[in-house]
């Protein structure tokens, strides 16, 4: 399925109702029976959406709107709350915030419509689906906001206009949620999901805020960017570093120079508002400055920060879903992981927690307070944040620095992924313009249909932010220590990642430019070096078209010239990727990218592994990015969460989705390549065969830790990639490569080198080992950050070892990252078409 072209247009409809008084709404508890945070009692994503639909009948200062659907059909909806006088006017308001966050009027009108204006506050729950508090904490801030008289929420209502998503991953909340209640009252209570929380994303659905790949962020980025241009977006979130009770702004260092300081003093401003809140009300445990950067961009917090909004991360206490759990003082620890005391005040923790009781209905009382800090900060302060909303989007379209525009022309040789890049650009409300007629800058001519992205425009932040190379600053431990590490990543150019060519034009220039509006992805191409070219062959085979590659890797249909004298006829590939029970983000990511190719592919784990009688089902087998011992050992008992909090221990796991494939299972992913088929492994997951398989190779790189450091400074000699793009060399003759240019970039985050133990007479026949591609012999880093290079120079990065009659492709990196690395997509999708073809 090609997600990105789903319907992203519904017909919506406002409903009203006559005022009616506070008393008939009813409260969660009369819905729902319970109080929300009651001990072991969590409400599923359909019985929140029936509840605000009962608001919605009930209460004029409510309306409730469905905008999209998750991955797996479920309606996402989102509330407008506000006084009904405001809910009149909606579409007027809205057209306020449109104008000034897009810098459309003059400085005079600005200031008037500010006047006129509302503060659009959006406030979200859910996106983590294992982190059950925000969602039940959606009925009481709504219920609260519709009933509650004080003088303060009068104001709110007032001046504010409250945006409320109810779930932003309803699919993976029902998933945990029916799993915590089949487990209630036995020792697997607490137990870990044991599959993907989202059905291919996961945890990494909060890092698909650029790339737009799932229907849930692209429905959400319409609604923020094209749709409503909220002032303040709220992103909640479970667990801070324990033992805090809530991490709030300011965040650490560092700091994104494309994020606007004012947008920065106004994180800051909002982060003290709601600690001066828990002081007031005596909540302690408030702890800042901690981890959670404001460098990195694809976060549903972050992403705003370049539209010129104020993205809000906090972090609740939580443990164990809806079980509550008792902590006392004597088992804290002394110290927090980046050294400051857990137990004496400090001018980022000001008042500790010193143990207690907690559970779910503690984390959403703590969570209304932030809401209400946010609220009444935005109640009072409607009028600069909607002037300050227009005055960054002015300065944004007036600036002269840097780029003049970015040219992205039609006719480059993978011109579907360059629509790929522009269409989730536009979707995130970037202005793209198609040039009308050819148009000549500094002696080149660029023809009709060229698209060109002015740099002067309101999201200026954003654009320039995802076209130019990161280069992640040298924070150090002193002034001689290592290099601080990244929460999350350090570079992640967009046309480097999709391997996309975009002209930096630093001069103004005339052409005849057109608004483009959402760009389409147009029809699949059959040349090779376009990834549209998989779709194409998708399509073929399936009609029962013949398709045949040549030497080269042209695409043959049955009637072009050179087909009789092709190399390989293609078949329908059957692949297997590897479903551990260890939530492996990395194989939910192939999963989405072979679904993305219409690749048919079945998921397996480790009873169909070790059953054997592997080559008879399938072709090819891709084991994602895991290391050795979690493939071959899985889960055990008590693992904890995937963040690694303290407070989000996971309790012990039931015996059936313990365990990992085990020797069984290795000596038929063996057999397997020995009668003809092809292992694919991604980064860590190549250890397992350049260890256990007799192969004339050995790794070059102890395996990293998985997933990010945040705390933690990094090595300034030995090798460490914190999440980069790199330059790499490909021998583009080999078929794997075929399509790709010589000169590349790909993606690394930890990675991996290989070194090729054969001397040439001996490379050959069933042992013939080949690098297929290689990193830099110099310049290696190209976007982000990187240390020890010179152990990789020149290194193999991606090897082709036959064994046996079949193969093993050894990734050191990961070619199809988060499904955001179109530039390496062809590796992975040439070795699955090579896996099923007919050598001819």
């Amino acid at each position: 399925m090609r997600l990105l072209s789903l319907p992203l247009t519904l017909t919506l409809c406002y409903v009203s109702v006559a005022a009616l008084p506070a008393a008939t709404v009813p409260t969660p508890k009369d819905h729902f029976g319970y109080e929300m945070g009651t001990e072991k009692k969590l409400a599923t994503y359909e019985e929140i959406a029936e509840y605000f639909k009962k608001l919605e009948k009930s209460s004029d200062r409510l309306l409730l709107k469905q905008f999209g659907s998750t991955t797996m059909g479920k309606p996402m909806y989102l509330a407008v709350i506000s006084s009904p006088e405001n809910l009149k006017k909606l579409d007027y308001y809205k057209d306020i915030n449109r104008k000034l966050a897009l810098g459309l009027v003059t400085l005079d009108e600005s200031r008037k419509l500010a006047q006129q204006g509302k503060a659009f506050v959006w406030i979200d729950s859910g996106i983590h689906a294992s982190e059950t508090a925000p969602p039940q904490h959606s009925p009481d801030l709504a219920y609260r906001m519709l009933t509650d008289e004080s003088e303060e929420t009068k104001r709110i209502r007032d001046k504010v206009i409250l945006i409320q998503i109810l779930n932003i991953n309803p699919d993976g909340a029902d998933w945990v949620i029916d799993w915590y209640r089949s487990n209630l009252g036995t020792p697997y209570e607490t137990a870990p999901l044991p599959r993907l929380y989202h059905r291919y994303a996961g945890h990494d659905n909060n890092r698909d805020w650029y790339m737009l790949n799932l229907p849930e962020t692209r429905y959400v980025t319409r609604q923020l960017f094209q749709e409503w241009y909220p002032q303040i977006v709220y992103n909640q979130h479970q667990a801070p570093p324990y033992p805090a009770r809530i991490f709030v702004p300011p965040y650490a260092e560092p700091l994104n120079p494309n994020i606007p300081a004012t947008v920065m003093e106004g994180i800051n401003l909002i982060g003290a508002a709601m600690k001066e809140r828990f002081a007031r009300e005596n909540k302690p445990g408030i702890l800042s400055y901690w981890g959670f950067d404001a460098w990195w961009n694809g976060g549903l917090r972050s992403v705003p920060a370049f539209h010129n909004s104020h993205g809000i991360l906090t972090e609740t206490a939580g443990w164990g879903y809806g079980t509550v759990r008792t902590v006392k003082e004597s088992e804290l620890p002394d110290r927090f992981g980046n050294g400051i005391p857990t137990k004496e005040p400090s001018v980022f923790y000001e008042a500790p927690w010193m143990g207690g009781t907690w559970g779910v209905r503690n984390a959403v009382d703590y969570m209304i307070t932030a809401d209400w800090a946010i609220l009444d900060l935005a109640a009072t302060r409607s009028y600069a944040f909607l002037t300050k909303a227009y005055d960054m989007a002015r300065t944004n379209i007036e600036s002269k620095k840097g780029a003049f525009a970015y040219v992205v022309a039609m006719n480059q040789s993978d011109a579907g992924s360059a629509r790929e890049m522009l269409s989730r650009l536009s979707l995130a409300g970037v202005s793209v313009k198609r040039a009308a007629a050819s148009f000549n800058v500094d002696g080149t001519t660029y023809p009709e249909g060229t698209f060109v992205m002015p740099a002067g425009q309101a999201f200026r932040s954003y654009l320039v932010d995802l076209m130019e190379p990161q280069k992640y600053p040298e924070i150090k431990s002193g002034t001689t220590g290592p290099t601080k590490r990244t929460y999350d990543v350090a570079g992640y150019t967009l046309p480097m990642l999709m391997g996309v060519k975009v002209d930096r034009v630093m001069q103004p220039f005339e052409a005849k430019l057109e608004d483009a509006g959402e760009v389409s992805l147009g029809a699949p191409s059959k040349d090779h070096r376009d990834n549209t070219s998989y779709l194409f062959t998708a399509a073929a085979l399936k009609r029962g078209d013949k398709i045949r590659w040549s030497k080269d890797g042209t695409i043959l249909a049955a009637a072009d010239s050179g087909f009789d004298s092709a190399s390989w006829e293609l078949q329908a590939p059957r692949v297997a990727v590897y479903e551990p029970f260890t939530n492996n983000m990395d194989a939910g990511w192939t999963d989405w990218m072979l679904d993305y190719y219409q690749v048919a592919h079945k998921m397996v784990q480790n009873k169909e592994i070790q059953a054997g009688g592997l080559r008879a089902k399938f072709d090819t087998i891709i084991l994602a990015s895991q290391s050795m011992s979690s493939i071959m050992n899985g889960t055990h008992s008590g693992e904890r969460s995937p963040r690694g909090r303290e407070d989000m221990q996971a309790g012990q796991q039931r015996p059936e989705y313990t365990g990992g494939i085990e020797l069984d299972g290795l000596t038929q992913l063996h057999q397997f390549v020995l009668e003809g088929g092809t292992l694919v492994t991604f980064d860590a997951a190549a250890e397992l065969p350049a260890t256990m398989f007799p192969l004339p190779t050995r790794l070059l790189l102890k395996n990293q830790e998985e997933g990010p450091v945040r705390e933690e400074a990094a090595s300034s000699t030995a090798y460490y990639c914190p999440g980069s793009v790199i330059r790499i060399t490909v021998d583009n003759t080999s078929p794997l490569a075929f399509g790709m240019p010589a000169e590349a970039y790909a993606y690394s985050q930890g990675g991996q080198a290989f070194d090729i133990m054969l001397l040439d007479q001996f490379n050959k026949g069933d042992r013939e080992t080949k690098a297929v591609a290689s990193y830099a012999k110099k310049n290696l880093l190209a976007s982000g950050w990187i240390s020890g290079e010179g152990a990789v120079l020149g290194r193999p990065i991606l090897v082709d070892a036959r064994h046996g009659k079949g193969h093993v492709v050894m990734f050191g990196f990961r070619p199809q990252f988060r499904g955001q690395t179109f530039g390496t997509f062809k590796f992975v999708l040439n070795a699955i078409y090579l896996g099923s073809a007919k050598a001819l």
